[in-house]
């Protein structure tokens, strides 16, 4: 029994299966996580070394190059190794090609063996390297919870730290990282004269402190019959305590205690880093939830528990809520689920349009039926409701009715021979059975491919061909298992058309209600006018086919010459720019700058940036000290005193004017003015996937001057470039040092060695960590310093005494000299090379990355022969853009070759699936036409779209050959094969082309929104489709008589040259062959 049989002899059975996917498919959407793109596994990992004291050149030297000789030795598959080497800390990224989790998992443990088989680092590095794997599954903090008001610093601590212990309550929620939280310390500030005058140096006062605030057991005793456990109870039990600590005797005999050299002082940690909102400190909850999560729901709790909590708050303390990544990517979902509602809605018009209400219910009710299977699937699957995947569902919506109409129009054609309607729906859908399931699994095979696009981008884009596939299939269930029920039981027993179907309407609206009249009568009318466009366009396929040879050369020819201007013609980039309601303001200073100085500098971006209008603004956050967004995807924060950022927060899209583009041009103006900044740089987030800045090039070679010399004629050339701004590199001079060197006799003589010597006077200029002292749960670092105002001068840091494991005191100039001199604020290495990266923004207005990128290639070809060991790597978004194209053409040949072996399969023939596929370079063309007419660029998205539409343009050639060779197979000539097929699949080509341009046109023109990620993708396919559509019904048929000429000949059988059509619905005409 056929599945078509098995569905209309139990209609049951096929409701219930329907009822069933709807109701757990609903579910399902109702529960699916919500997230604005996909999550992105990034095989990536991090070694950290930490060598306290050492310089950058040091640690360079001694730790990062050592553990990268070892990781390029024994580890396999690196697809980038990058180094940063700072202060007395190294940071080895190791970014993998991309390979199976359990592969990564070998790969890793590789890397851990091979960093713990190094032997020769310094022994003064605190621990081994850590191996640790770059985790951003959490993505983006969905909420930022800000701390602030006219309050104590102790207050907003209070609150921030039972905030967080409420979040974390809260199911879901993965992480909440504070920001501008300074941990509570004791700081015993020492006196370096009354230390002297002692003889005691720093050391001495941490050891003393170690060794008091200690309770030791000291085992068991019994006395009489009880036994006790013994303590000795040396702890401090308050901050007030810690000054009675006795740290020496004097020769005297007098205890020296802590209180006579030092002031404790129960404080905060010294400020590394400032955090304001609006201006005003403040501590800030960025708030990050588990994969699982829902953020729309979860962003609502975490705003009532916020509402709650104000009414608890002390007076002039503020809670505000920040960084709402909810309104965004509400905002993303809303403009794609509305331009999806627009376009299932003229979808359906279009249906009841061509085939009347009854059969447009049919066909659109199989769009709720795969949509709501997929949503089951995804929610089985773990898949969340992404932009990704809600396009990937937008892009099919029309596709989706296509398969319906062609099995209704064939039932229905069934039906006006007089076939009964369970009869006619059981041969109906059986008779285009086979053509219905290759014209899917052609679509299938083009999406295929592209669910093993590799890369950030692939990650990013595979869930759209995966999510097309799944409704595909849904969709032929639907049509084969539950469709011929609901025609056989409610569909009419024979359509109507032309003038039949206008007398039926005629006598009905006898009874109808005026609209209902007009409406009806104006389907008639459109069927009586379809029937006119029929005949004009077997009149003009008979002239096309009469001139078979010149029509399509003269077709292919010119298809030919669009396509490849187009596509040079054609701006490339990685992925369209979006406008994010978010930017970033960062500043550079001049190294000699502090925190405070910066600060200065930061309020005064605050104060441009509050020029802006209100309506525009939701928050400013600024942070002094960092940068916390770095373009790219391992390169993390940047620390430094120098550096402060301003993080503009938009209102959303629609409750604005501008764009963020003209907002930070407006803002560059008011900024332009303010003095005391080095680099001022405006940094937008992209759509897509994580990726670099528009234009990235790495200066590698073995010498700083050389690579400083090259990276400025990079930005000078491409200060000339049209377009590109924020020109900058990743090259920094240090801060003025004061270097210690030992002197070595002096050094061995008194046993001292460089990291004891490194440690003391660390702790005397930034303090130490001598002990613990707890208070309830929690744990207080007391920490030795030298007092604030002390170490002026270079002769007060010669005097620093220093202690000698021998119990000698020494001052620091008798074992070491202090010279000034400039270093490296660190030193980055690019696959093992020293390297600077040249970075820049273009405006796509004017230039895009690509053009930018190539410029610059082409201006320093020569580079590698004027300056021998030195290159320009170009890794990044261009190299991106290369490979990922490259790999698409790859995937687009693959998909094409699985079309062909499904078309040959179906079609048991070589030859005519070939023809059927000629529809592909016309989709091309369309395509490309489209997307020059659009003023879009060709973009990773529009690639997509060119590929996928290789298996959507050969479903109308299927069905259409299909229906010539049956006619040929009943006996019927060439000509007349060809004709009638044309005519009776005119409509259904129309329709399902028609559906699938209609359901994307909402999404292309931005009717429920615009979505510039997305729109070059509807571009590809709306264009290319009319054209392949077009050249289907005309192309297609001539390329068919063409192929069987070349069979006569062959075969030396010729038919014959000039033929008589006789049939009354093809207007009976002579065909001559082409002469």
């Amino acid at each position: 029994m056929s599945i078509p049989k098995m569905s209309v002899n139990n209609p049951v059975l096929a409701n219930l299966l329907m009822i069933i996917i709807i109701a757990f498919g609903v579910y399902a959407w109702i529960n699916l996580p919500r997230e604005l793109t996909p999550e992105i596994a990034l095989q990536t990992a991090t070694v950290t070394t930490l060598y306290p004291g050492a310089s950058p050149e040091e640690v360079e030297k001694l730790v990062t190059a050592p553990i990268e000789d070892a990781i390029e030795e024994n580890v396999n598959k690196i697809n980038l190794l990058l180094s940063n080497s700072s202060e007395g800390r190294s940071i080895i990224t190791v970014d993998f090609e991309e390979m199976g989790d359990r592969e990564f998992d070998k790969e890793l443990e590789n890397l851990r063996t091979a960093v713990e088989q190094v032997n020769e680092l310094p022994e003064e590095i605190l621990e081994d390297p850590q191996v640790l794997e770059l985790d951003v599954s959490s993505g983006f903090p969905m909420l930022t919870v800000v701390v602030g008001g006219d309050i104590s610093e102790s207050q907003m601590r209070d609150i921030a730290e039972n905030l967080k212990d409420e979040i974390l309550d809260i199911k879901n929620i993965a992480a909440v990282r504070i920001a501008g939280l300074r941990e509570r310390e004791i700081w015993v500030e020492v006196n370096p004269d009354r230390l002297k005058a002692y003889q005691l140096p720093i050391a001495g006062v941490i050891t003393a402190l170690g060794a008091s605030n200690l309770n030791l057991p000291a085992g068991t005793m019994e006395l009489g019959n009880t036994e006790f456990m013994v303590r000795t109870m040396g702890e401090f039990v308050s901050p007030d305590t810690i000054g009675e600590t006795i740290i020496a005797v004097q020769p005297t005999g007098t205890p020296l205690r802590l209180s006579d050299v030092a002031t404790v002082s129960d404080t905060y940690e010294e400020a590394r880093t400032l955090s304001r909102t609006n201006g005003k400190p403040s501590i800030s909850l960025s708030v990050q939830k588990k994969s699982e999560g829902n953020t729309i729901a979860l962003v609502a709790q975490l705003r009532e528990l916020v509402e709650k909590r104000k009414s608890d708050l002390p007076e002039d303390a503020e809670l505000t809520a920040v960084n709402d990544y909810s309104v965004i990517l509400k905002e993303r979902l809303g403009i794609l689920e509305t331009n999806a509602i627009f376009g299932l809605a003229l979808v359906v018009l279009m249906l009841l349009l061509f085939i009347g209400w009854r059969n447009a219910v049919f066909a659109a009710l199989g769009i709720p039926v795969a949509f709501m299977a997929t949503f089951w699937f995804m929610s089985i699957a773990g898949y969340s409701l992404s932009g990704v995947s809600l396009f990937g569902l937008i892009l099919v919506v029309g596709i989706v009715v296509d398969d319906a109409i062609v099995v209704i129009e064939n039932i229905y054609r069934h039906t006006e021979a007089g076939e009964s309607p369970k009869v006619a729906a059981i041969r109906g859908a059986q008779e285009v059975g086979w053509p219905v399931l290759a014209a899917s699994l052609t679509t299938i095979c083009a999406f295929g491919p592209l669910m093993f696009m590799s890369g950030t981008a692939g990650q990013f884009m595979r869930v759209v061909p995966i999510m097309a596939i799944l409704v595909l299939i849904a969709s032929l269930f639907e049509v084969f298992v539950i469709l011929p029920a609901h025609v056989s039981e409610w569909g009419r027993t024979k359509i109507k058309t032309g003038r039949s179907r206008l007398e039926g309407v005629r006598t009905r609206s006898r009874d109808a209600f005026t609209i209902g009249v007009r409406i009806t009568g104006f389907f008639a009318w459109f069927a009586t006018f379809f029937d006119f466009i029929r005949n004009r366009y077997v009149r003009i396929l008979k002239t096309t086919i009469r001139h078979r040879y010149a029509f399509v050369g003269s077709v292919l020819w010119i298809g030919i010459f669009a396509c490849v201007g187009a596509f040079f013609i054609l701006d490339k980039e990685l992925f369209p720019g979006e406008d994010f309601p978010q930017f970033f303001v960062q500043a550079e200073m001049p190294p000699s700058y502090g925190i405070q100085e910066t600060s200065e500098i930061v309020t005064q971006i605050e104060a441009a940036a509050k020029t802006l209008p209100s309506t525009e603004v939701a928050a400013i956050v600024s942070n002094i000290g960092i940068h916390t967004y770095n373009a790219g995807i391992v390169q993390g924060v940047t620390y430094g005193s120098n550096f402060g950022e301003v993080i503009v927060e938009l209102t959303p899209k629609q409750e604005r004017t501008r764009g963020v583009d003209e907002i930070i041009a407006a803002l560059r103006k008011e900024t332009a003015t303010i003095s005391g900044i080095e680099e001022l740089n405006f940094v937008t987030q992209e759509g897509g996937p994580p990726q670099g800045r528009d234009v990235e090039v790495k200066v590698k070679g073995p010498r700083f001057n050389q690579l400083t010399a090259l990276a400025d004629v990079l930005k000078e050339e491409l200060h000339q470039m049209d377009g590109v701004y924020d020109i900058q590199d990743d090259f920094r001079i240090g801060k003025s040092e004061l270097r210690i060197y030992l002197k070595p006799e002096k050094a061995h003589q008194y046993g001292l060695t460089t990291f004891q010597i490194a440690q003391t006077v660390r702790t005397a200029i930034e303090g130490a960590k001598a002990t613990t002292y707890r208070e309830a749960d929690e744990a207080i670092d007391v920490v030795v310093k030298y007092e604030e105002d002390t170490l002026q001068n270079l002769v007060e840091l010669n005097n620093l005494l220093i202690a000698t494991p021998t119990g000698a005191i020494v001052p620091l100039k008798d074992v070491a000299e202090i010279i000034e001199e400039k270093g490296y604020s660190d030193i980055r290495r690019f696959d093992g090379e020293r390297a600077i990266t040249v970075y820049a923004s273009v405006d796509r207005g004017k230039t895009t990355p690509f053009k930018a990128t190539q410029a610059l290639m082409t201006a320093f070809a020569d580079i590698e022969s004027l300056y021998p060991g030195y290159q320009l790597d170009f890794r990044g978004v261009f190299d991106e853009i290369i490979e990922s194209f490259s790999e698409l053409w790859k995937l687009f040949i693959v998909g094409l070759l699985l079309i062909y072996v499904v078309l040959g399969a179906q079609f048991k023939s070589f030859i005519q699936p070939i023809i059927i596929m000629f529809a592909v370079p016309f989709g091309m063309i369309g395509a490309m036409v489209g997307l020059l007419i659009s003023n879009a660029t060709l973009s990773m998205v529009a690639m997509f779209g060119i590929v996928a539409l290789s298996g959507i343009v050969v479903n109308d050639s299927i069905v259409l050959i299909d229906f010539i060779n049956k006619y040929r197979e009943n006996g019927h000539n060439k000509w007349y094969a060809i004709l009638k097929g044309g005519s009776v699949r005119l409509r259904p080509i129309i329709l399902t082309s028609l559906t699938t341009i209609i359901g994307l046109i909402p999404m292309a023109i931005g009717l429920g929104g615009k979505s510039p990620i997305w729109m070059p993708m509807a571009y590809t396919i709306i264009f290319g489709l009319a054209l392949a559509t077009t050249m289907t019904l005309f192309v297609m048929p001539a390329l068919y008589a063409i192929t069987t000429d070349l069979r006569g000949l062959v075969l030396k059988n010729p038919e014959a040259r000039f033929e008589i059509v006789s049939d009354d619905d093809l207007l009976g005409a002579a065909v001559p062959a082409d002469d």
